[in-house]
């Protein structure tokens, strides 16, 4: 719990027939944190191809799922598969079903393209009288010729600028997909002119009106039914590839477990070494597992040709992935661990101090038991959302330690309702500054204990002994602290002298400690001497603006009732000049208050935890462990 999970190494061995039984047994335990094991000297993955084409089929997957609607109406069963044979089945699938799907869409295609010639048709026909005239003797009349087509919108006026005083006479249709139907009467043997004018304004003949024959009401007739074909032809085919969707519901969810499965062991097949029938794996787990697993594995063909319990001080913890391992209250704050980095396998796992003493911090910074209380609510609200719920935990708890704290200082909503417990930072600066200074001490006390805590697991000796981050390191921060305390409140001189030569012995050690102690075995190392005394500056200037930077806790609890204050002094202005201001203004003002101040102060105690609190103690570590997983 204050340290990571002790691990196990193992070396494994599996011939190529068994991979795919080997992997699922992995996949379905999810205990085994593989890393890269590969040699030069033995043959590199073959699989790339196989992995490409799978990620390509998975694309395609998902845009027929998208494209169909298609969701999960059962759990399907969790297995391992072969990625070479899965490619192959997804490859077939997808070329026989595409093939038909695109015939299908291509058709529709071309009924869409033809209904839309076909409405072009109907536009020019809609411009001529209903008669049993032949449409051919328009087309060709004794003095006049008839000619349809489109042109450009932006070409309307200029075709009646260009046919005005001419012969010729335009009538139009509204605009279809920016393009207008026009039908020409230009006098019989003039085609010469009427070219030039067609280029001008960039007139596109539509052959399917240009040749049609017989009487005008009946082709009129006959293009209605035209629509009614196309549509009732598009309606088949819709409904034909919502069948091919509803058959094939079962079958591509099977396919696309199966790409995701393939994909993600191949991704662990990268990871080991090979010949050309064997496989070899690097991996770790957790060691309360161990027994329990190979009593699992025993019915499978896989070789263990090493089995190694990882201690914290060995030269193989610096390479072994580090599992955190809390009370389930704790788990969601190892979030705010990882975001910063893993920590050693062979150091502490700070998910309880940070925890407790972030909230604690939040509370002081957002002391209020109104914001508070809604904080808290908001996160129990985001309980009832499915994927938010793993966040609850963060609002309700720093809401209690706000309320917590409201109670401590008196504060609701800006207001003193009644007499704090404690007393009141807005009332008492100095006293709210001096605990966050006081603050800040505890914390950095806890971060140097946790970090001696860390060189004895490690069994550091030298560290714990001789370093700044060891008990010399530590004494010399009490030192100071009770140094300066001292001269401040004017303590007794034999206080002031005895913290003194503490401070100034510890410092001596911490700068001359290492480089004697090598000396006395190597001789003196100038370079390291250097080093040592660079520590010491280090050291002295780190602690002293760690402490200093906790003020802020003070700085913005009190900026936080200002704020309150002013909302509440702006709320009253606004009452007496518009009608519910007041409210409006305090439930408004409030809401900014919560989620930006309290984002702000969100951001600000984490900065603590990061740069005063973990940079005492906190060792990053290579990897977190990550077990494959087949879900």
């Amino acid at each position: 719990m204050w340290v990571p999970e002790l691990m196990s190494r193992f070396l494994l061995a599996t011939t190529k027939d068994d991979l795919t039984e080997v992997l699922e047994f992995f996949g379905k335990e999810g205990k085994f944190h593989i890393v890269d094991f590969k040699d030069k000297n033995l043959e590199e993955p073959r699989y790339g191809e196989t992995y490409q084409n799978l990620k390509e089929y998975k694309k395609d997957i998902e845009s027929i799922i998208e494209y169909f609607e298609i969701k999960f109406k059962k759990e399907l069963p969790i297995h391992a598969v072969d990625a070479t044979i899965v490619e192959k089945e997804v490859g077939k699938f997808l070329s026989e079903f595409q093939s038909e799907l695109g015939k299908k869409k291509e058709r529709l295609k071309n009924l869409k393209e033809k209904e839309e010639r076909l409405n072009i048709v109907s536009e020019l026909l809609t411009l001529l009288p209903e008669s049993e005239t032949p449409i051919e003797e328009l087309r060709s009349g004794k003095s006049f010729e008839m000619i349809g087509g489109t042109i450009p919108d932006i070409e309307k006026e200029n075709l009646y600028e260009i046919i005005e005083g001419e012969y010729i006479f335009a009538f139009a249709r509204p605009i279809q997909d920016k393009r207008i139907p026009i039908t020409l009467f230009y006098q019989k043997h003039d085609d010469e002119k009427l070219e030039k004018i067609k280029k001008q304004v960039r007139f596109s003949e539509i052959e399917e009106f240009n040749k049609l024959e017989g009487p005008i009401i009946k082709l009129k007739e006959s293009i209605e039914m035209g629509f009614w074909e196309i549509k009732e032809e598009r309606a088949q085919i819709q409904i034909l590839i919502q069948e091919m969707g509803e058959d094939i519901e079962e079958r591509i969810l099977e396919l696309e477990r199966n790409v995701e499965i393939s994909l993600r062991e191949l991704e662990w097949v990268d990871r080991m070494a090979r010949t050309e029938n064997l496989f070899f794996i690097e991996a770790y787990i957790p060691y309360r597992f161990v027994h329990k697993v190979k009593e699992k594995g025993e019915k499978l063909n896989l070789y263990v040709l090493m089995e190694d319990e990882v201690k914290r001080n060995s030269i193989e913890a610096e390479n072994t992935p580090t599992k955190l391992s809390n009370f389930s209250i704790f788990k969601p704050f190892e979030f705010l661990v990882k975001t910063y980095g893993a920590p050693s396998y062979s150091g502490i796992d700070p998910t309880i101090p940070t925890t407790l003493t972030f909230l604690f911090i939040y509370g002081i910074m957002f002391s209020d038991i109104g914001h508070g209380l809604i904080l808290t609510l908001i996160g129990i609200g985001l309980y009832f959302l499915k994927y938010l719920r793993k966040y609850t935990i963060f609002p309700v708890t720093m809401g209690i330690s706000s309320i917590i704290f409201g109670f401590l200082f008196g504060e609701f909503f800006g207001t003193h309702p009644f007499n704090p417990i404690w007393f009141s930072p807005f009332e008492n600066p100095e006293r709210s500054i001096l605990f966050a200074i006081y603050l800040g001490i505890g914390m950095i006390t806890l971060g140097f204990i946790l970090k001696l805590v860390e060189k004895l697991l490690k069994r550091d000796n030298v560290g714990f002994l001789l370093s700044g981050e060891g008990v010399p390191g530590f004494i010399f921060y009490i030192s100071i602290i009770l140094l300066a305390f001292s001269v401040v409140n004017n303590s007794n001189k034999a206080i002031i002298i005895t913290a003194g030569i503490f401070a100034a012995t510890s410092i001596i050690v911490v700068a001359l400690g290492k480089p004697i102690k090598e000396a006395m075995k190597e001789g003196l190392n100038t370079d390291h001497l250097l080093l040592s005394l660079g520590e010491v500056i280090h050291l002295s200037l780190a602690l002293i603006s760690n402490t200093l930077s906790f003020i802020r806790v003070a700085a913005f609890n009190i900026s936080h009732i200002i704020l309150t204050i002013s909302i509440i002094t702006i709320a009253e202005m606004f009452g007496e000049m518009v009608l519910a201001g007041k409210y409006s203004t305090l439930v408004f003002g409030n809401l900014f208050i919560i989620i930006l101040e309290g984002m702000i102060v969100f951001i600000q105690a984490l900065r603590l935890e990061y740069y005063e609190f973990y940079s005492r103690f906190f060792e990053r570590g290579k990897s977190l462990y990550e077990p494959m997983k087949i879900s």
